[in-house]
């Protein structure tokens, strides 16, 4: 298991928040260079083709929202498929009113590895992840903060 952490904070209302991140669709139509394939409040498909050295092809993720509680925490699982490899992800969020907007505190852990990601050093996985994951939360920002 390969866990991550952080805290994103948006000008926003916890609700207008929750509601956008509790929705896998829309989540999927935040994400640059993707094919999505399907798009509901409760399951995104997409495709991608990843900028990684060490995996090529298409990449087929499935995020599925597996709990949303009150308007506070929000749970997804998801599920990667490529040529010769895939992953699992468990991410969780947990919002909170800041002044001024919503604080959002988010873990995730890649849980399981299969094919020749089973081969890759943890180190590269682990840092691949980080900027993946942060290029994801740039790309939510600017569909949830437009510039303007």
């Amino acid at each position: 298991m390969i866990p991550f952490d952080g805290t994103e904070t948006f000008p926003l209302p916890p609700a207008e928040v929750f509601a956008k991140l509790g929705d896998a669709g829309f989540l999927a139509g935040c994400l640059p260079d993707t094919e999505v394939v399907r798009a509901t409040p409760d399951e995104a498909v997409w495709k991608s083709r990843p900028k990684l050295a060490f995996l090529s092809g298409v990449i087929d993720t499935t995020a599925t929202v597996i709990e949303r509680r009150g308007t506070e925490t929000i749970r997804y699982t998801l599920t990667t498929k490529a040529v010769g490899s895939g992953s699992t992800v468990e991410a969780s969020l947990t919002l909170e009113p800041v002044d001024g907007g919503t604080r959002v505190r988010w873990t995730g852990a890649i849980t399981g590895f299969s094919g020749l990601l089973k081969l890759a050093p943890k180190g590269l996985i682990q840092a691949t992840a980080t900027k993946v994951i942060a290029d994801v939360w740039l790309a939510v920002r600017a569909k949830l903060v437009p510039a303007g």
